[in-house]
Formats: structure tokens, sequence, C-alpha cells
């Protein structure tokens, strides 16, 4: 046993982690999220004088201090027997150091909002349960789980909680719900397109243990089985060495990186669907509560925007509406002249794709020895995307003005034609394996490849 623990964690000799850090202690792991979590616990307002007085101070050194936990875990410390896990201790530190400041100074101080629990409420609806059978259950996201529930499907609505906890037995709770709602889901600090459908359905432990065992872990065990065939077959030399992502031929450089999607999306679900059996026994305690993952099944996906808004999980969309969404809207009415009250979309698009262009490619840099230059593979395929998502729209546009100003044949009164829904799969899944490849070839740079491959 000892062995096999010793094997597990031995450093990997293909980690490149920033010059200077060191292996990860259990001590700079629990620290950030525990400070992190005291100062929620003081983040509603207290009633008595001496509180309101005392309780700020000590609040904000909380904040500031698990502020500066969470940012250092990249720049100190890596984990020194997995890439992957040094990939993630890097969104950890980041997502976790932004997640701090927006709790406790840029939603308090510039929007005066402190985040309200929803409540949500299921009534049941006439629809049958058979997913296969039923073109209208499109919109469930149980589908791309590729869940079957057995109970009936319902129709959600949410109500804001009235007032702030005030008892240090709700606050505790509060705070703990608050931390772990990555996409600020069950309170108001959620992005308003993280829920797209009221439509869903209640399915139980056994409904997501089917989901995995006969769907989930086909799908992710097949992408790794193509992942490590790549990798063996025409990635490997000897001496532990790789060749680069460009030595593949063009159909396997398409092949992995369809592959790593696939491992990314299903490895997505398992981890959500693992979590909520976990938790189900909680119910109803609002840890219990996981919302939709993804909102529509992929084969019904028509375009880039509809793929990023309905299709991918969106765990960090309060990151990327605070500090890309906003900032580019803002930036877009400045150089326009818009007030306020016009939308700004090309700025909500092109702020929100270079955030995580920003996110993705700093935590590759973290494990391609801080070199800039080898990291910058997530961020030329986030930008791409989101230049691509305002050019799909504008085509869309100047397309459905031009049928309507020649008053073309619609189908049922209708801006669609038939062959629009073509034309869009081939388009959405065309541009995001050819841009992609920028992904995945920073992944084999960085060894996150390799890894996967078991090599």
């Amino acid at each position: 046993m000892d062995d096999i623990l010793a094997t597990l964690t031995a450093p990997r000799p293909d980690l490149k982690p920033i010059p200077g850090t060191i292996p990860l202690t259990p001590l700079a792991a629990i620290l950030p999220p525990l400070t992190y979590y005291l100062g929620l616990v003081l983040l509603p307002p207290f009633r008595t004088q001496t509180s309101q007085q005392l309780i700020p101070i000590i609040r904000s050194v909380l904040a500031l201090v698990a502020g500066f936990l969470f940012f250092q875990l990249p720049f100190k410390y890596h984990v020194p027997f997995s890439i992957g896990l040094t990939y993630q201790l890097a969104l950890v530190g980041l997502y976790g150091g932004c997640r701090v400041l927006d709790a406790f100074f840029i939603s308090p101080y510039l929007f005066n909002h402190i985040p309200r629990r929803v409540k949500y409420h299921q009534e049941p609806r006439s629809e049958t349960s058979g997913v296969w059978r039923n073109r209208a259950l499109s919109n469930s996201y149980f589908s791309l789980h590729f869940l079957q529930p057995r109970k009936a499907a319902v129709t959600e609505t949410a109500t804001t909680e009235e007032g702030l906890p005030k008892s240090w037995k709700d606050r505790a709770s509060w705070a703990l719900e608050l931390e772990l709602a990555m996409r600020g889901a069950g309170f108001t600090w959620t992005s308003a397109d993280v829920r797209h459908t009221k439509k869903t359905w209640t399915p139980t432990a056994w409904d997501r243990i089917h989901s995995i065992l006969l769907h989930v872990l086909p799908v992710l065990s097949a992408s790794l089985a193509i992942i490590r065939y790549i990798y063996v077959r025409n990635l490997q030399i000897e001496g532990g060495l790789s060749l680069s992502f460009d030595d593949l031929s063009f159909f396997n450089q398409i092949l992995l990186t369809a592959a790593l999607g696939g491992f990314l999306m299903t490895g997505f679900s398992l981890a959500h669907s693992m979590f909520a059996i976990l938790l189900a026994p909680l119910k109803p305690h609002p840890l219990s509560y996981f919302p939709p993952l993804y909102t529509i099944r992929i084969w019904d996906l028509t375009s880039i925007r509809s793929f990023w808004s309905y299709g991918w999980h969106r765990l960090f969309s309060r990151l990327f509406l605070v500090y890309g969404v906003w900032p580019g809207e803002w930036i877009e009415r400045k150089v326009t002249g818009k007030s306020a009250n016009e939308p700004a979309d090309i700025g909500k698009v092109l702020g929100g794709f270079v955030s995580s262009a920003f996110v993705h490619s700093f935590a590759a840099y973290t494990v391609v020895g801080g070199r800039v230059w080898d990291a910058l593979g997530e961020a030329e395929f986030f930008a791409s995307c989101g230049v691509a998502v305002v050019v799909e729209e504008i085509v869309k546009r100047s397309i459905l003005w031009f049928r309507q100003r020649h008053n073309h044949d619609m189908s049922k009164g209708s801006s669609e034609m038939w062959y629009d829904g073509i034309i869009g799969r081939v388009w959405w899944i065309s541009v995001l394996l050819y841009n992609g490849r920028c992904f995945a070839r920073g992944w084999v740079k960085a060894g996150l490849v390799r890894e996967m491959a078991g090599a």
C-alpha cells in the first residue's frame, strides 16, 4: 500500500511549474477557503452599533488575507505529482482571489449588494419523462447528462428570500452555501444567463447513477482511450520525450481535439452528478440543490453562441461577468457613445471571452515553466471564439434582414429556412474543432495530454 501511494505521489519529471514554486502543503491548501469562509460569516450586516463599527474591520482584514492567500497559490506552490492538479491549482487561486474581491468589495461597495438566497419552487408539468420520445424536451439539461429521469417534469420558479441571515447558525450555513455555489446559483449573485429555462426535471439518485454507468462513463472512457492511442502511437518517443502537436496529421489533430472536448464535458457531468448524489440526503437543504450544468442537448445546438451559452458548464460565469462582460460593455459605451440603457453586445461578448482567455492561459502558464509564449494556446482559442460569435451574429442579422426585405418564402411564417440548422451545426462544430487545436496544442506542450494518456 505504501509503495502504491509513493508511486502515485512521486514527482512527475515532465512537470514544468513556475520556477521557484514549492510543493503544496496541506496548510496552504486549507487556509484560503477557510479564511474566505470566516469572512463570509461576517458579511451580512449586524444590528448593534458596536458590531457595526468593529465587524467591518475584522471582515475586511479576513477578506484581504483570503484574497492574498488565494492569489499566491499559483505563484508559490505546485502539485509535484500531477500536471493537471497544478493547472487546477492555478484556476482555484485565480478564481478564489477574484471571488473574494467581488464578494467583499465590488458587490457591496460598487453595487450595494450582498447576495440573498433564492428559493426554488417546482410544479409538475404535463410532459412524459421519455427524453428520446419527445423533442419538446430538448431544453432539458439532463439530456446532456444523458439522464432519463423517472419522476415527472417540473416547471421551476424562483423567489428571493427576504432579509439576510442574523443568527450565527444561519450565518454559518449561508456562508457555506455561498462559498460552494461556484456559479452563484441559489443566490442573487448569478448572471442571468446561468439558468435559461424554467422547464427541468427532478431526477433521483438512481437516475444519476444510471446516467453515470450507462452513458457518461462509456463516453469518458472512449475519450481517454482515443487520447492514449494518439499519444502512444503518434507523440511518444524514447527517453520520456514527446513530439509536438504540430507533428500530428491534421486528422489526428482534430480527433485529439474532439477527444479532449468529450473528456472535459463528460468529466464535468460526472463530477456534477457525483456531488449531487452525495449531497442528496441533505434535501431540502440548499446544499443539495444542483441546478442545470448544461441546458440543451449538444446535437440541438446551431451556433457558437448557443454552445457557450447553453452547451457548456458556465462554472466561471460570475467571474467572466464581473471581470470581462461588464468592463467590455463599459468600454464599448465609452468608445461608441452609447447610453447605459443601450445594449453593448460586442463589448459583452469580447469582454467575456477575453477574460476567459486570460484565466485559462494563466493556468497553462503555471505548467509550462512560466513561459508566456507557450501558454497562449488557450488565449488564441477563446479569443477566436469571441470573434466568431460576433461574426456569426452579424452574418445572421444580415441574412434575416435580406430575407425580410426581399419577402423571402418563409415556411410557417418563420424567418428561418429548413437548412439553417444544418449550416449552423456544421459551422459551430468546424470552428470549435479547428480553433480548438490551439487549446489541444497547449495541453500537449504542457504535458497534460501525456498525463491523461497514463504515460
